[in-house]
């Protein structure tokens, strides 16, 4: 599986399109998020994906809170059930190891997810919350 991973900047025309395709495609008409995606954070992010089209993708933050981030976690419908979700994380996770080494890694986990990101390593580190109409938890990977 080839892997591409990209600060904004270097995004071309084509991938931020696909990009925020998938995102919209998943969150917004999928599972009726009721939150803006266009944050101003993408700019500030490192975007990784694959798929022509675009199916897998996620954003990454360095440690600037004391850990890094990492969101948007979006697989499409297509490509569900096939392990795509687990290797988009698992390379998101590596990712930040390799270049973080050390730093715990935070996501906010849709709540119906918790299993399989706990199987990836996280735990939930504080109480469930809403996030544009779907509970999430906030879950951890301690630094290694």
């Amino acid at each position: 599986m080839t892997w591409t991973i990209k600060p904004f900047e270097q995004l071309s025309v084509n991938e931020l399109y696909q990009c925020f395709r998938l995102r919209e495609q998943v969150f917004f008409l999928e599972q009726k998020v009721d939150c803006e995606d266009m944050d101003d954070l993408d700019q500030k992010a490192m975007h990784l994906f694959a798929g022509d089209p675009v199916d897998r993708y996620c954003r990454i933050f360095g440690p600037e809170q004391g850990y890094c981030k990492i969101g948007r976690v979006v697989v499409a419908s297509e490509a569900r059930g096939q392990g795509q979700g687990k290797a988009l994380m698992q390379a998101a996770i590596d990712y930040c190891q390799q270049r973080w080494p050390g730093s715990p890694i935070k996501i906010g986990a849709q709540a119906y997810l918790r299993r399989f990101y706990e199987e990836l390593g996280f735990s939930i580190c504080g109480d469930e919350f809403d996030e544009g109409g779907i509970p999430h938890y906030p879950m951890l990977i301690e630094g290694c």
